[in-house]
């Protein structure tokens, strides 16, 4: 009987509140808890174990918009220390995906803004389509970029391009995000069954190879975008513990909702 290649593909809520728990297998389907997708003892359902690539996608219309306003809100009734750790433990949830020793594909069939475009990068290859949109709009909203956004970024797209993005908290569209590089490929196909069976083609080009040569060769293409996370990861939660701590946060999240231009604070406001 021949080896039996896995795709597994994992559906991430609208919002980041929580780890995604809808999992759709190929050939199998499984719903484990997110940090569960650990190196080497992966306690996934015995039927999914030897799964060879998995797919990050959107369970809706986007792929992610990042995290959701009750969550954002209560940051600033938190104290900062609490705030740190909290945001810590956020990233590493998501970011968890980066210890599965399988190459990771993020199918962006929707927007991906924020925490969520963040969580893409921390993918080995990103297809989408030319009119989605990508943004980090963290400072438009009055905070540092997390979930390794400020780690990822500048060692994917170079300093200068990734200062731009991040600075400008600017959106763009798919065809923007492919010239600037921040996705691989874009698919340009009419509906959401199409692209991701262009994105099952990609993991499938992937996973029909030898496992074993597979998982070596995905460890040691990310060991230099790894190299210097953890404290990357910190800096991030510090500074973003700091952020919600200031009236600007609030003022961001306001402008978003009531869907206006916020007006920040001059730096040395007290």
């Amino acid at each position: 009987m021949g080896y039996e290649f896995k795709n597994l593909i994992l559906r991430l809520n609208h919002e980041l509140t929580s780890p995604p728990t809808e999992v759709d297998a190929i050939v199998h389907e499984t719903s484990p808890p997110f940090p569960n997708l650990s190196p080497d003892t992966v306690p996934l359902p015995e039927n999914t174990k030897d799964i060879n690539a998995l797919i990050l996608t959107g369970s809706g219309r986007a792929f992610s918009a990042g995290g959701s306003l009750p969550f954002l809100y209560s940051r600033t009734s938190t104290p900062p220390h609490i705030n740190s750790s909290t945001m810590y433990n956020f990233y590493t949830n998501f970011l968890s995906l980066r210890s599965l020793p399988v190459p990771t594909i993020s199918a962006i069939k929707g927007p991906a803004i924020g925490a969520g475009a963040c969580v893409t990068l921390a993918t080995d290859y990103r297809i989408t389509k030319p009119s989605t949109k990508i943004g980090f709009n963290f400072t438009r909203l009055g905070i540092h970029p997390g979930m390794g956004g400020s780690h990822y970024l500048p060692r994917l797209i170079g300093h200068g391009p990734a200062s731009r993005v991040l600075l400008s908290g600017a959106t763009y569209s798919g065809d923007e995000a492919k010239e600037l590089g921040i996705v691989d490929d874009l698919i340009d196909v009419d509906t959401d069954e199409a692209f991701m069976s262009s994105a099952i083609d990609i993991a499938s080009s992937f996973s029909s190879n030898s496992p074993v040569a597979t998982r070596g060769l995905t460890r040691t293409l990310r060991m230099s975008m790894d190299e210097g996370l953890e404290a990357s990861l910190r800096r991030e939660a510090d500074q973003q513990a700091l952020n919600y701590a200031r009236e600007d946060w609030k003022e961001g999240l306001d402008a978003v909702v009531e869907k206006r231009s916020p007006q920040f604070s001059p730096y040395f406001n007290k």
